[in-house]
């Protein structure tokens, strides 16, 4: 009986033991990508991938960071800090274009009326703005969707007084009377209107794929972990399905993140759309055909170097790739 009882406990013991190394394995084997984003309610898909344990049913194990500054992603990107960036399309154009690569893998949300142009009542149209103190954040989408609309109109960022300053500043600026226009996003656009101090005179609604977010991975990384990539492509795109599916739910985890009640963010996301599967192949397109995307890319780098803030063309082709939302499998 005592032999017996050793061999059993040597036996429970083996087995303790290859669970144990089986355990540490499959720790050792999930990889831990880091992933900074701004504190912008569009980016909640990620936070919801990552809560609702999305991300570790894929076998990826994903840290978010919040960056706000354009200089702070530039550094974390090119010291290696960070896998991947969440941003808009026009934000890695300008990024590539001052030697700092990243790779767009798939679209995450499209302001819909979540951003634009704050103006006082006198001032009915672009022509109006000519020689009047417009704020924006130079390098941010407020930037970009200034300069192109100026464009539009036969205008340019020397038309105008043109002054950098941060978008909450730049909102409260505009209410407390200190600017003619600003560029904002919510909630800065609904104060606006409901303080009376001005009126929306354009804005996303009206002007789609232009502020559109993606996810964008190391280049070297892309080569070395196309299934990571994709992993992590996947987790989302069911995060946003899920967000779709579940709206109430889904709110109640994400608006934590942006420290507001979830009735509050959303109302605010109501300018926002989430892309799903569907939507990511239509704004990526394919390398034959190429989606929208690609000319939001040519357009930003057409501004940026006018605007003399990177030095050289950025191809499309250069920072988008189309294979992982088109490669998707449900």
């Amino acid at each position: 009986m005592e032999a017996i009882r050793r061999f059993l406990i040597l036996v429970a013991s083996i087995a303790l033991g290859l669970l144990t190394i089986s355990s540490c394995q499959q720790s050792a084997d999930k990889s831990s990508y880091r992933i900074a984003l701004g504190p912008w309610v569009g980016f909640g898909p990620l936070y919801l991938a990552r809560d609702k344990g999305f991300f570790e049913e894929q076998g990826v194990d994903v840290a978010l960071t919040v960056l706000t500054g354009v200089a702070e992603r530039n550094s974390a990107l090119r010291s290696g800090k960070l896998d991947a960036l969440a941003a808009p399309v026009d934000y890695f154009v300008l990024s590539a274009g001052n030697g700092v690569a990243a790779t767009i893998v798939m679209a995450i949300d499209e302001s819909v009326g979540g951003d634009g142009i704050i103006a006082k009542e006198s001032i009915k149209s672009f022509a109006d703005l000519k020689g009047r103190k417009v704020a924006a954040q130079k390098g941010l989408p407020s930037d970009f969707f200034l300069r192109v609309l100026l464009q539009q109109n036969g205008m340019d960022v020397g038309d105008i007084e043109y002054i950098d300053m941060e978008t909450a500043q730049a909102g409260a600026a505009f209410l407390a009377g200190d600017l003619d226009a600003a560029v904002v996003w919510e909630p800065w656009l609904t104060r606006a209107k409901e303080q009376g101090n001005g009126h929306i005179l354009a804005s996303t609604r009206d002007y789609r794929d232009l502020i559109v977010d993606c996810l964008a991975f190391s280049p070297n990384l892309i080569r070395q972990k196309p299934d990571d990539v994709q992993r992590i492509v996947n987790s989302i795109l069911k995060a946003i399905d899920y967000a779709k599916a579940h709206p109430i739910e889904a709110s109640e985890i994400m608006a934590t993140y942006f420290e507001v009640e979830p009735a509050k963010y959303r109302a605010i996301v109501s300018g926002v759309e989430f892309a799903d599967l569907k939507r990511n192949r239509e704004y990526l397109g394919t390398s034959d055909h190429p989606g929208p995307v690609f000319h939001v890319a040519s357009r930003a780098s057409e501004i940026w170097l006018k605007a003399g803030v990177m030095t050289r063309p950025v191809p499309g082709q250069d920072i988008i790739a189309t294979e992982f939302v088109q490669a998707k499998a449900r």
